[in-house]
């Protein structure tokens, strides 16, 4: 039996930094296609849902089995549309339905390199830990905090946030590790969606960490992370 996780693909059609990303071929499949064979494999899924606004991106999903039971409205579909509201408009079209979930996951496919493995390792965090949310996050290896600086009108740098004292800056390798948020997962306790108005990330006060690889935090955005994931998938084919 699959415990009541509910995962959203969203996938919007107006995508401006790499047009129709959503169903470019990324190694001959769609790139919606890598995520949704990652989650289609999880032990712990029991919906998984493709959220567009755009007919072409649904086709292509029908096409490849998935669930694309709505059309995403506009107002959740613009180019600065808080995901937290995209997974609550999927919540409450299965609680229409009767199906309750009490855990509500997005999964980006702009984040085509995440594992099932990742995905089931996030649920796990969630049921063990009773937690509001849980997110990938991956290791800043480039742009550490302790380093990052603002550059002010007159061109001189300052610290782009305080450096705790007796913090360790130098060398690179004796540094507090560091970490950022990828983006491709999100998993959240419904309640967090159930508030009448959605803030930021929407994590909670509890918010939980599945640490994924670099290749899995790999987002693309640009032109040149396309490149990038093409790349990255051939190398893969080659060692297969």
């Amino acid at each position: 039996m699959k415990p009541g996780i509910l995962a959203i693909i969203p996938a919007r059609g107006g995508s401006k930094g790499v047009p129709r990303k959503n169903v470019r071929l990324l190694d001959g499949k769609p790139l919606i296609a890598h995520i949704h064979a990652a989650a289609s494999r999880s032990r712990y899924i029991g919906r998984l849902i493709l959220s567009t606004d755009d007919e072409e991106i649904a086709e292509v999903g029908r096409s490849l089995g998935m669930d694309v039971p709505f059309v995403r409205p506009g107002e959740l579909a613009r180019e600065f549309s808080l995901l937290p509201g995209v997974s609550k408009h999927a919540m409450m079209f299965c609680d229409n339905l009767g199906e309750t979930y009490e855990g509500i996951m997005s999964l980006q496919p702009t984040c085509p390199f995440l594992s099932t493995d990742s995905i089931d390792k996030a649920v796990e965090t969630w049921m063990e830990n009773q937690c509001d949310s849980v997110t990938s996050v991956s290791e800043i290896t480039k742009g550490h905090p302790y380093i990052a600086k603002r550059v002010k009108q007159d061109l001189s740098l300052e610290s782009f946030s305080p450096i705790p004292e007796g913090a360790i800056t130098s060398p690179r390798q004796k540094r507090e590790k560091a970490f950022f948020l990828t983006g491709g997962l999100y998993l959240r306790n419904r309640r967090l969606l159930e508030t009448p108005e959605l803030k930021g990330h929407c994590l909670g006060a509890d918010s939980r960490a599945v640490v994924v690889s670099e290749l899995e935090a790999v987002d693309i955005n640009t032109e040149i992370d396309f490149k990038f994931a093409e790349l990255l998938m051939s190398r893969q084919s080659e060692e297969a």
